[in-house]
């Protein structure tokens, strides 16, 4: 009941959640889209595969750096368009979770605020996101619409999650 009149429509009361979760899938996948372009293609002033492999360097990615640009740049390309799209929205999200948390501990070291563009609030923020996202589900205003994960987005939540945390060890592990 909402200002004395009852609202029976269960579609009707999650229209402004709905909403608000299109603008989050919009904004995570424009900035990690852009992120992913930038890495791939040296789109928006970025520095394209051989530039973005020197920074991982520097990040202290040492082992098949180049590799690495091309599987970082695909994810968050892909996670992107998934997520925009409302399409596998878990499955996006768990790409650009992996992605975010491995920026965080590269950073890491750098502190908390961005200051010198060593700190990691903003990668924090950008996984916090997708974690969101991978738990809410996509909302109505999505290609899942009709979709076991939108539906019941928890187990696919934790399985994304597991996905997320799975990759994120073996790309530290293996190439650190």
């Amino acid at each position: 009941m909402l200002s004395g009149v009852e609202d029976t429509d269960d579609e009707s009361r999650s229209g402004g959640s709905d909403l608000g979760l299109l603008v989050l899938r919009l904004a995570l996948g424009v900035i990690m889209g852009a992120h992913g372009l930038q890495h791939l293609f040296g789109l928006f002033g970025g520095p394209g595969i051989g530039g973005f492999a020197r920074a991982l360097e520097m990040f202290g990615y040492h082992k098949q750096t180049t590799l690495l640009s091309w599987i970082t740049g695909i994810t968050e390309v892909g996670g992107a368009v998934l997520v925009v799209a409302g399409l596998f929205t878990w499955l996006g999200a768990a790409g650009l979770l992996g992605v975010a948390a491995n920026i965080v501990y590269a950073k890491f070291h750098g502190g908390f605020f961005q200051g010198q563009g060593q700190g990691f609030e903003f990668e924090l923020l950008l996984g916090a996101v997708a974690l969101a996202l991978l738990f809410t589900g996509s909302g109505r205003f999505a290609l899942d619409r009709n979709t076991p994960w939108r539906k019941r987005p928890f187990p696919f939540a934790v399985g994304g999650v597991l996905l997320a945390a799975a990759a994120s060890v073996v790309v530290i592990v293996l190439t650190r």
